[in-house]
């Protein structure tokens, strides 16, 4: 009997350690990183050659307001060159979230807000500009998904994204997010955007106060 009570006791504070260790999901940060799309293009004007990969930066936020609720930006910059064009693609989300603990180490979380999307291009004629393109458009974007603490170190996410800019196609993407504490402050982290045809990946470091 005392062996059992001990193994109990041993059983409950184990649990609790667990617990308390994979609670801390931090809500404010920033972050700063490389990103690099993937696009698909129309193989009529494009052939083989119909994927398009430029690459940028990317910088991210987000901050507490109070218990449950928070403001979140995101930055994603990238350009590229295909064939005789140069592009430039930009987009922007700032939210306001409302996030709920499910249990110690897992939140859920609700935001909508303001969504810009811009894109250039140039083409160029023996390296001078030809002809310029600009096209840009605002709207709102709406996101849901979790976040959870694998262990102390390690942080999963996933979320669902609805995005409508004027002027564009609204788009449902996937989004999966990968972190990992180098210490109490820093942490390297990996995200990516997907849809049918198109992905957005990052990798950075975020710094966490």
């Amino acid at each position: 009997m005392q062996f059992k009570l001990t193994l109990c006791a041993a059983l409950v504070a184990a649990t609790s350690a667990v617990a308390d260790s994979n609670s801390d999901i931090n809500w404010n940060y920033v972050s700063a990183g490389y990103a690099k799309a993937n696009i698909k293009l129309d193989a009529a004007d494009f052939g083989e050659r119909n994927r398009f990969k430029p690459d940028g930066w990317q910088l991210q936020g987000s901050y507490l307001l109070t218990e449950r609720l928070y403001l979140r930006g995101r930055y994603d910059r990238v350009t590229g060159d295909l064939l005789n064009v140069s592009a430039k693609s930009e987009q922007s989300w700032l939210s306001l979230g409302l996030r709920q603990q499910i249990m110690p180490g897992l939140d859920t979380f609700f935001e909508g807000g303001y969504a810009k999307e811009s894109a250039s291009s140039d083409i160029l004629f023996m390296d001078d500009i030809a002809l310029r393109y600009r096209d840009s458009g605002s709207g709102y974007q709406l996101g849901a998904g979790v976040r959870y603490m694998a262990t102390p170190e390690l942080e999963l996410g996933a979320a669902l994204r609805h995005i409508n800019v004027s002027g564009l196609d609204s788009s449902t993407l996937g989004e999966l997010n990968a972190s990992f504490r180098l210490n109490t402050q820093f942490a390297i982290y990996g995200n990516f955007l997907f849809e049918s045809d198109n992905s957005l990946l990052g990798v950075g470091i975020s710094y966490h106060f």
